[in-house]
């Protein structure tokens, strides 16, 4: 069977496209361990030209933070409690910031890339990596 685009995966077989004789060219993934005999012949006869394995490369920061569970204004404030900060403390920092507050008091869940929690943070002066840890223990509430 004819094959085109081979690429080892992060699993150690084949990805590529096979010339079905009734489909045309398919996606299938050769396995040296395929029930199959032509599973194993694709995987013989693509290893001498696939592709190599080449993994994702690790998310940035702001992605990992991105992807963060959003948490609910009882999370937030039962965090912040819990290194001591009170929502009167918040209001005060606030004060002055109309918009700030609007979100602070009336938001039905917060984004952890929301540039309000990096405002607060560096108002209290915690830093990226510290609300990083208490966000994700925060979600766990």
């Amino acid at each position: 069977m004819d094959y085109r685009n081979a690429t080892f995966n992060a699993a150690g077989t084949i990805d590529c496209e096979v010339d079905h004789r009734v489909y045309g060219w398919i996606p299938f993934t050769a396995s040296p361990d395929d029930t199959e005999e032509y599973g194993r012949d694709i995987f013989a006869a693509a290893s001498a030209d696939a592709t190599p394995y080449v993994p994702p490369p690790p998310p940035s920061t702001e992605e990992v933070r991105a992807s963060m569970p959003p948490l609910s204004p009882r999370q937030l404030r039962l965090a912040l409690l819990s290194i001591g900060l009170h929502e009167a403390d918040v209001d005060m920092k606030l004060v002055n910031d109309p918009a700030g507050m609007v979100e602070w008091k009336y938001a039905t869940y917060f984004k952890r890339s929301h540039p309000l929690v990096e405002g607060l943070g560096a108002l209290f002066f915690i830093t990226a990596d510290q609300i990083d840890s208490l966000w994700l223990w925060a979600a766990e509430l």
